[in-house]
């Protein structure tokens, strides 16, 4: 009699055992899948920049402060690859610090009336790319991107979990009245 509840003792710890065994193995494969997805390229690529974009930027940045200094109104608008090629010559210019997290390189895609942005960090030697889609809120002259979609690298995160871990939003002189994303590009008007 104890060996046949012994031997129906042993079947359940075998089947617990196979049953573990398998989960250990789906949660080992979903943890493989998730990092792969986490460590994918976004859709968007890194726009190519020139010398030649990055100074038109420079040009009708200096009409617009020419215009601002006579008092006269003025509305400017700014391409994708005009802001991508500045973007480039800052990070150039202003490397930033090695640390846990890097940023690395950045991107801007202007798409009717959405702006898209697409971060690059360095993590413990692995890119970790992030995108984060969203309208442009302008008040009090400090524009601010609202992130309506995020993604790291191909696995969307929801915005709520985000708030105010996210910042994007930079100080406009006074003179700007308005900043907005129009047709695929950035419209700044000014007084």
């Amino acid at each position: 009699m104890t060996s046949a509840l012994g031997e129906q003792e042993t079947g359940i710890w075998m089947r617990m055992r196979r049953i573990f065994g398998y989960a250990a193995l789906a949660s080992l494969l979903a943890t493989l899948i998730f990092l792969w997805m986490l460590l994918r390229k976004p859709a968007l690529p890194f726009p190519e920049t020139s010398d030649e974009a990055a100074a038109s930027f420079n040009d009708k940045i200096a009409r617009l402060a020419t215009a601002n200094d006579f008092g006269v109104p003025s509305e400017l608008h700014l391409t994708s690859a005009e802001l991508n090629s500045q973007i480039q010559q800052w990070l150039k210019a202003n490397p930033q610090p090695p640390g846990t997290a890097t940023m690395t390189n950045g991107a801007i895609h202007l798409e009717g009336d959405r702006m898209i942005v697409v971060l690059l960090f360095e993590v413990h030697g692995f890119d970790i790319y992030m995108t984060i889609d969203g309208n442009l809120l302008f008040a009090n002259h400090t524009v601010r991107l609202n992130p309506t979609d995020v993604h790291i690298g191909r696995v969307a995160v929801p915005v709520t979990l985000l708030e105010g871990k996210i910042d994007l939003q930079m100080e406009l002189p006074q003179a700007v009245t308005a900043i907005r994303v129009e047709n695929g590009e950035l419209v700044i008007e000014a007084q």
